[in-house]
């Protein structure tokens, strides 16, 4: 490996890092290595500086705010943390026609957030890599004005650390995405969080393997007409649900009575219609169902708010210490007559504390169910991870509550939407843009604050 450029550093920084003084050194900016001169002089200083052939070579950005840090198992001085935002598009940028909650304002807010983070954090897509030189074409957001900006492309080095916001399913299946991706995570020093979207039918089998799991999750079996028979010898409500949807799509509520199966479809329209039997219930459905895998679980006697069902909705994320918390918790409520309370069906956001305050009037039951709710994501997102060998940083949980006042799992998402209005904290909705950033930050290596 040839020398370029060089690095100076005070002899006070050389020893704080525990350097093995060298006449050159290899310098890591995510994917990069560069070998490089090493010149230790002994005034006060602390920092360090880069020549700018080095600073050339190495793609680097961001000249001020880059952390450093000593991998004495390679003898390397790693500079960061640089992070990549994986997405398939660059949305356009003109705020004043944006909808707060599309995926163009989540992207454009992840990076105004991460342009206030130390190191270098960029949007990239799969086509904007280019493999033979371990870098890529990275996107940062400059914002102009309270409703205006663009966004600006560079040439990165391939990050340290991958934060995936692939927007959809059918995205995410695209093979050049998946090759990107995978040959992303064979990267030597690359980390990668929340690498796909979640099966259904898969993070059920996997959490029943969690015996302390077993009384939050509703009874859940793949459709088929014997295994469609049985639910309904034991519950008047049933939902089919693809096991790879997302946003409420899909789903079929099926109710039993007076010897009839009636049938409420979600798509772009509820279509309603009913069924004598099992058999012409799938029969009929199919068309809707499109092939699709399908599961079909127990319907929840669910509590109401007001005379509507509700869930509620944790965001819950890793910080910048690795450690999992809830950085988000609303409840949902379905629109009247519905269901359904996703907020793409018409479901609409009511304050978690108000809706409990609701339920169980008493402030020590209120507190007993705010734990048992920690707990439970808590081991929701422990069991998934370990037993999937995975790496996710946020996850979204869909929680009923029945009217015993029982918790109930109804699903996980490994790409919770995040939008950038609420009807309450601004707070709340800055920390969970931060906290993937924070964790990606703690993964590539260096501390957060």
């Amino acid at each position: 490996m040839k020398t370029t450029g060089s690095i100076s550093m005070s002899r006070n920084l050389v020893n704080k890092l525990g350097i093995d003084v060298q006449s050159s050194i290899i310098i890591r900016v995510g994917s990069l290595k560069i070998k490089s001169k090493l010149i230790v002089h002994d005034n006060n200083k602390k920092g360090y500086a880069l020549s700018p052939e080095l600073v050339q070579a190495l793609h680097i950005k961001k000249r001020k705010g880059m952390k450093i840090r000593y991998q004495a198992e390679d003898k390397m001085l790693h500079l960061g943390p640089t992070i990549g935002i994986l997405a398939t598009l660059i949305p356009g940028s003109n705020r004043e026609v944006m909808d707060p909650r599309s995926l163009q304002a989540e992207l454009i807010y992840l990076s105004i957030i991460g342009n206030t983070f130390p190191g270098q954090i960029y949007l990239l897509t799969p086509g904007g890599i280019n493999w033979a030189n371990q870098t890529c074409r990275g996107y940062v957001y400059h914002q102009l004005s309270q409703y205006r900006g663009r966004w600006e492309s560079s040439i990165f080095p391939l990050p340290d650390v991958v934060y995936d916001r692939i927007h959809s399913r059918s995205a995410e299946a695209r093979s050049n995405v998946q090759y990107a991706k995978n040959r992303l995570m064979k990267l030597p020093y690359l980390k990668y969080f929340n690498p796909h979207y979640l099966n259904k039918w898969n993070v059920h089998q996997v959490l029943l393997t969690n015996p302390m799991l077993t009384d939050y999750l509703p009874e859940t079996f793949e459709l088929d007409n014997n295994n469609l028979q049985e639910l309904l010898k034991k519950y008047r409500v049933l939902f089919m649900k693809p096991s790879n949807g997302s946003l409420g799509k899909g789903i079929i509520k099926v109710s039993a009575s007076k010897g009839k199966l009636n049938y409420i479809a979600y798509k772009s329209r509820r279509i309603r219609n009913q069924a004598s039997n099992p058999a012409e219930l799938i029969r009929k459905t199919k068309k809707l169902r499109d092939d699709r895998h399908y599961i079909i679980q127990q319907g929840l006697d669910l509590a109401k708010y007001k005379g509507s069902p509700f869930d509620l909705r944790i965001i819950y994320q890793k910080n910048g210490q690795g450690e999992w918390m809830i950085s988000k918790k609303f409840c949902r409520i379905a629109p009247h007559g519905s269901s359904i309370s996703n907020l793409s069906s018409g479901g609409r956001v009511e304050k978690s504390s108000k809706v409990l305050r609701y339920l169980f009037k008493k402030d020590s039951l209120i507190k007993s169910k705010n734990e048992e709710i920690r707990q439970l994501c808590k081991m929701v997102a422990i069991t998934l991870e370990n037993a999937s060998n995975n790496t996710f940083g946020e996850l979204g949980m869909d929680i009923g509550i029945d009217r015993q006042g029982r918790l109930c799992l109804i699903e996980v998402n490994s790409k919770p939407r995040k939008t950038t209005e609420t009807v309450f904290s601004m707070k709340i909705v800055k920390n969970t843009f931060k906290r993937p950033l924070a964790y990606a930050t703690y993964l590539a290596g260096f501390k957060v604050k």
